[in-house]
């Protein structure tokens, strides 16, 4: 279980004393990974903050995740020195070998809607960028994962040029709000991937770009059915943002209860349903 950029738990900003204890808390309700961002390795206040949560997580079941931002998220304020990052990381892995995971690179099939970047689509930054050749570099046991859109652009691209260096692939849909598609998704994007393992980002709230389009937050039954889906089908689930939801945290406490597996997987049925009936009469 992985938390991405909690909204409310910020490790990498607490002092020390609180940081220490918001770990195992955070261990406590059964997250083993925590995902954060970080804009530039020459950035003296963020190499510090990361340092110190490394710090905080040796000697603890905690493995940390840095996302670093493409272009379409990140803008002028982050660093796309690739080769750069790469040092950087393999120096945290030399010194934190526990508690340092690797990274993962956001939307790394989506598009842009920046007026102040080169290219239109993420995947053609990382070619112009030259991206595979700085992994080329990366510790073995550095791991990397790009976070793919069911929906994106260039996945062929993604699979043919960088999958080799991933340890393993963040999926995740831009059309959360249904799951009727997301068990075949899944499993056609394993395939796709030659069987890597599959990490899927769960939606308890609501996200930027939906708002924009006047949709209501996701339901519980909705949460519930996409957390059915994909305990079944992917090795691991990772809440972005709102992880205290109540959903999740039932989710955390229950998710090895039989009869909770099959109270969420009655609730992926008549979400499913619902669905179909909905497209029906949309069609």
């Amino acid at each position: 279980m992985g938390a991405y950029i909690p909204d409310k738990m910020h490790l990498e900003d607490m002092e020390k004393t609180d940081q220490k204890r918001a770990v195992s808390a955070f261990l406590e309700q059964g997250f083993d990974k925590y995902y954060f961002v970080m804009h530039d390795f020459g950035n003296a206040e963020e190499v510090k903050a990361t340092e110190k949560l490394l710090d905080a997580a040796d000697k603890t079941e905690l493995k940390i995740v840095i996302i670093l931002l493409p272009p379409s998220e990140g803008g002028p304020v982050s660093n796309y020195d690739w080769k750069e990052w790469i040092n950087y990381f393999n120096d945290l892995k030399n010194r934190h070998p526990f508690s340092f995971d690797g990274f993962a690179i956001d939307d790394f099939n989506w598009i842009s809607t920046r007026n102040d970047t080169k290219f239109w689509r993420n995947i053609d930054f990382m070619l112009y960028s030259n991206l595979s050749k700085a992994l080329e570099g990366k510790r073995n046991d550095l791991k990397f994962y790009p976070v793919v859109y069911f929906e994106g652009l260039g996945t062929d691209v993604v699979v043919d040029e960088y999958g080799k260096f991933a340890e393993s692939i963040i999926l995740v849909s831009a059309n959360y709000f249904n799951v009727s598609k997301l068990e075949d998704n899944l499993s056609e994007f394993r395939k796709m991937f030659k069987s890597k393992p599959i990490d899927y980002i769960v939606y308890p709230t609501i996200t930027y770009n939906h708002t924009r389009q006047d949709y209501d937050p996701p339901s519980d039954r909705l949460v519930m059915a996409t957390l059915s889906i994909a305990t079944r089908m992917v090795d691991g689930i990772i809440i972005w943002h709102k992880i205290d939801s109540h959903v999740i945290q039932d989710y955390l406490r229950y998710r090895e209860d039989p009869n909770y597996l099959q109270a969420i997987y009655a609730m992926e049925q008549l979400q499913i349903v619902d669905e179909k009936v909905q497209d029906g009469r949309e069609n």
